[in-house]
């Protein structure tokens, strides 16, 4: 990725959509000359990446509309079965949604929801499927033009349906 602009809008992975803010220079104590600031507003979180390290895969474009509403569709498609052992189903699913794109996110979601229906999430699962629900609908708000509150009532539409189909 070229370099950022004050007022661009960019994905971090793990963290979602977010706008450039600043770009500041690193302290004494610090490893890195400058940082962009990022504010993720669906975490309500700033985020300060080191200038040098920004062309890794740390941060991409936003995704297009048309892949937003592909990750709509897997929210209500029919879910994959997750292993039944705790650890081997963490594994999955933190694995699955690492690169934090709109599908890998929206299969992840989905999987969560069944496995809700049928038992309590552990609290990590419970932390997993919030943050990854938060970062999907701060890619929608924006890329959608919508608030956030509406980008995640789209995404507990979606869901309804996988229910419907499970």
């Amino acid at each position: 990725m070229e370099e950022l602009a004050v007022g661009q809008v960019v994905v971090h992975r793990r963290y979602g959509a977010g706008t450039v803010l600043a770009v500041r220079a690193g302290q004494e104590d610090e490893e890195h000359e400058q940082y962009y600031v990022i504010e993720i507003p669906s975490r309500a979180l700033q985020v300060h990446l080191p200038v040098d390290s920004a062309g890794s895969a740390e941060l991409r474009g936003l995704a297009t509309l048309g892949k937003l509403t592909q990750a709509l569709d897997i929210l209500g498609s029919a879910p994959a079965e997750l292993p039944k052992d705790y650890r081997e189903r963490h594994t999955v699913l933190t694995e699955g949604m690492q690169d934090g794109a709109p599908a890998s996110l929206a299969r992840g979601i989905r999987d969560l929801s069944a496995l809700q229906s049928k038992k309590a999430l552990s609290e990590i699962e419970s932390a997993l499927f919030t943050n990854a629900k938060r970062q999907l609908a701060g890619e929608l708000a924006l890329v959608a033009r919508i608030g956030l509150d509406e980008a995640m009532r789209q995404i507990e539409r979606a869901l309804q349906q996988s229910r419907r189909s499970a």
